[in-house]
């Protein structure tokens, strides 16, 4: 599904990274995007694990996981919240996505 995006969006809108470039977080980062999309089932994404790095870089990110078997998608944000007391980390634990 990812492949074909390219029908749909302009060259400007999409930029395409290669898993295994050993400077692909870096170029995601430099890219500054508004969403990622990862294969599910990529082998080289799963042992990058990039998932800690571009949040902690892009904290808006909002990262799309793809699964090439089927139809669904796994959508991942970051949300950054003030936490002074123990009852405001369970207000956050406690409240809906």
């Amino acid at each position: 599904m990812a492949t074909r995006l390219g029908q749909f969006l302009r060259p400007d809108e999409l930029t395409r990274v290669d898993a295994r470039d050993p400077h692909a977080l870096q170029a995601v980062i430099a890219a500054q995007p508004a969403a990622v999309l990862l294969e599910a089932g990529d082998e080289t994404v799963t042992q990058l694990d990039p998932l800690p790095g571009l949040l902690a870089a892009l904290p808006t990110l909002r990262i799309v996981q793809l699964d090439a078997r089927g139809h669904d998608v796994q959508v991942i944000t970051s949300a950054r919240r003030t936490v002074d007391q123990a009852q405001d980390l369970i207000a956050i634990l406690k409240a809906n996505p």
